[in-house]
């Protein structure tokens, strides 16, 4: 969750840096989007490793 809050945040500060009017700002906010989505993604699979090596004990 926390993870998710500082995205959302350094989205914001983006949006303050990059006018929704530039050029790039469609591709800007496309890559921190993916990055917050393969951050989750990761942090999944960790607490999942987590897991099973809890498991194992």
């Amino acid at each position: 969750m926390e993870i998710k809050q500082k995205l959302e945040k350094l989205a914001e500060e983006l949006a303050n840096i990059i006018p929704s009017d530039h050029p790039k700002w469609n591709d800007v906010f496309e890559d921190v989007g993916a990055a917050g989505y393969y951050i989750e993604e990761s942090v999944y699979r960790v607490e999942g490793a987590i897991k099973t090596l809890a498991d194992d004990e």
